[in-house]
């Protein structure tokens, strides 16, 4: 409800004025009443006022006044004059004070509420300009918050060099930024979302990882009253509480890395690398935990896997299924030696995965750089538990054996279709233009040229577009709940799957079923 006041040295006039104001349809808050300008500013003070309406000749301070200060003081405030005078220096006045109307008394019940009509839509048009001032502004800050953090990624993964910062343009970034010191955590949740993580923890700096929804980066601000000690502590607890709620919101465990205290934002590639080698240097027995970074020590030592060679000749033989059974035996090896680290289950695993490189250079004809694509190693990079790791090299030491046993390449003409057949088989899966370059031994680059030269179709985009045909044929056939269905398609992020299904479709999941 908008409010008003009336300005005015004769009692009967703002009687008068007041009936034909509470007249009007619309209801209006009555804030006072004074007798002359000064008075009035008073009132505009306590009251603060939509709408003013005001006489010109009064004791102490006059209209004309009046009018000039609430312009410079209350500039969104609406003024109405009233007035028996038609005096040009008045209405000068109010032309420069931007009045809504200039009232000559004596005025009818209808001029007024035309009046009040103007101002009302005054009132809303300035709210409606100011309220999309504020949305733009909102919408400003949240781009360049995003492109900051995309910024403080680039700086973690290296791609700004430490000497050469980027301009940050967010007022959250800035004040972010603006402490003396910072503590960066990598979160890994294997079976749950990392990319939820902004929501438990609003108050850091949240960074997605953009490699894997598994893995996310926080970057905590620290208050130059603690000590370092203190300031790990604080860390360390933030961690704490991190995997606790991830662990009762999403029913499995996670892991953090943290780095050490760093002064200088360009030091974040390097405390990346100290949470990394946090996580890679805890036992494989060792899972759900926070890990500081300490400084590498001797590997224990561990007996070795003796099988290896056998695996290798297996996986060039092309028999998946023994391959298959050798890996797991390869893991199961290790988990009977607690005090194995995962770095060094990685080594290990890398170990077989540069010589089923080798053996591929000899059996297929490479692309681009001239060998099978470095994801094959980039994927054990970022995972962080056994599962992962054992899905992984079975994937690649199995799709090695499948491929091998076959008489022709996968990098021949026909290898477009051959990966649309395995997305077709596939699709619920997570499938990512890394995986299946990996799978099929290609360079991801090329991978992603070829197949946009052969379908039309960008990967990804294909791949959404078969995903979305099979859940509109779930909306329609099945009474699933909109995330089931998203999660059977291989969307682990319910909002993605709404984004693409709205785009694809035009309407929304729900929308669908009910049409």
């Amino acid at each position: 409800m908008y409010s008003f006041i009336i300005v005015d040295d004769e009692p009967l006039i703002r009687k008068g004025l007041l009936k034909k104001i509470q007249s009007y349809a619309e209801p209006l808050a009555f804030a006072g009443e004074a007798d002359n300008g000064a008075d009035a500013l008073e009132l505009i003070g306590s009251q603060n006022p939509d709408i003013i309406f005001t006489d010109m000749r009064m004791p102490e301070m006059d209209g004309k006044s009046l009018m000039k200060t609430v312009h410079q003081l209350y500039p969104d405030k609406k003024i109405i004059v009233i007035s028996g005078h038609s005096d040009f220096d008045y209405m000068k006045e109010a032309i420069s004070a931007k009045v809504v109307s200039y009232l000559l008394k004596p005025f009818s019940r209808e001029e007024i509420h035309r009046t009040l009509e103007q101002a009302i839509e005054a009132i809303e048009k300035d709210q409606s300009v100011k309220q999309e001032v504020v949305q733009k502004t909102a919408e400003n800050e949240q781009i360049s918050y995003h492109s900051d953090v995309q910024s403080l990624l680039n700086l973690i993964i290296g791609i700004h060099q430490r000497d050469k910062l980027p301009t940050f343009q967010s007022a959250r970034l800035k004040e972010a930024l603006a402490a003396s010191a910072f503590i960066l955590l990598t979160v890994y949740a294997p079976d749950s979302n990392a990319q939820h993580i902004d929501e438990l923890q609003p108050e850091y700096v949240y960074i997605p990882h953009s490699q894997s929804e598994k893995l996310a980066f926080i970057l905590i601000p620290l208050s130059a009253e603690q000590t370092d000690s203190e300031k790990l502590a604080s860390a360390k607890r933030t961690a704490d509480q991190l995997i606790n709620a991830v662990s009762v919101r999403k029913g499995s465990e996670g892991c953090v890395g943290i780095s050490n205290v760093f002064h200088d934002i360009g030091m974040l590639r390097q405390a990346h690398h100290e949470t990394i080698n946090a996580l890679d240097q805890r036992s494989i027995a060792d899972f759900g935990r926070c890990y500081m970074y300490e400084k590498q020590g001797e590997w224990p030592d561990v007996m070795l896997w003796e099988r290896t060679h056998e695996l290798l000749f297996l996986v060039e033989s092309g028999k998946s299924l023994k391959v298959k059974e050798l890996v797991l035996d390869f893991f199961a090896f290790y988990i009977r030696q607690p005090a194995v680290s995962l770095a060094q289950l990685k080594e290990q695993s890398r170990d077989m995965i540069q010589e089923v490189k080798k053996m591929l250079s000899v059996y297929l004809q490479t692309h681009a750089d001239g060998a099978p694509s470095s994801s094959l190693e980039s994927v054990l990079n970022i995972s962080f538990d056994l599962d992962s790791i054992r899905e992984y090299l079975l994937t690649v030491l199995m799709g090695t054996a499948d491929l091998l046993k076959e008489s022709s390449v996968y990098a021949s003409e026909n290898v477009i279709e051959n990966i649309k057949t395995y997305i077709h088989k596939n699709y619920t899966k997570d499938l990512t233009l890394e995986k299946i370059s990996s799978l099929f031994y290609l360079n991801p680059s090329y991978l992603s040229f070829l197949f946009k030269e052969k379908t039309s179709h960008n990967f990804t985009d294909y791949i959404n577009q078969l995903r979305i045909e099979q859940a509109k044929a779930l909306l329609k056939n099945s009474d699933d709940k909109v995330y089931k269905v998203a999660k059977q398609l291989g969307f682990d992020n319910p909002k993605y799957f709404f984004r693409v299904f709205k785009k694809i479709t035009g309407a929304t999941p729900e929308e669908f079923r009910k049409s």
